[in-house]
């Protein structure tokens, strides 16, 4: 709960071992720790909580966009409420980062209106590690963490 994450990656129900791999290859190949996935947020709490909760308290949220995104409504709504969240929040612009992964990507053309908007990180890329560095900036992730530990502690003393 103490901790504010680089990236947050929203997954589908059945891509958590997709969203671990991607989890994986930023920290482990492009150095960006700490990360976590939807799936390890702690337990107990009314899942819109967790959402917030992880949206808030990091950096980035990744949207992982594979075929299992448009199984349901959850992952729909969890991609709107990010970009809402960018909107509403200033420091919170260009922090939400649609990534198709190279297993069971979203077709372009089938990706939600409101994401097509933001150009995915594709994996396949050839550009893929330039964007990566490109957009996870150490600068951008300090910002963002001051506003998190200020908006905490005024929580603290309300």
């Amino acid at each position: 709960e103490g901790v504010f994450y680089k990236f947050v990656i929203l997954h589908a129900e059945n891509d958590v071992d997709e969203a671990i791999r991607i989890q994986s290859l930023l920290q482990n190949k492009f150095c960006i720790k700490p990360g976590i996935i939807f799936a390890e947020m702690p337990c107990g709490k009314h899942i819109l909580e967790n959402l917030r909760d992880a949206v808030n308290g990091s950096a980035w949220t990744i949207i992982l966009l594979t075929e299992s995104f448009l199984n349901g409504p959850w992952c729909e709504f969890q991609s709107y409420t990010c970009l809402a969240n960018a909107l509403n929040k200033e420091h919170k612009y260009n922090t939400v980062i649609p990534v198709r992964p190279l297993n069971n990507p979203l077709p372009r053309e089938k990706t939600p209106f409101a994401l097509q908007a933001i150009n995915a990180l594709e994996e396949e890329s050839p550009a893929f590690g330039k964007q990566v560095e490109r957009i996870f900036q150490e600068s951008t992730y300090r910002q963002q963490q001051e506003i998190w530990r200020r908006e905490r502690m005024k929580e603290k003393l309300e």
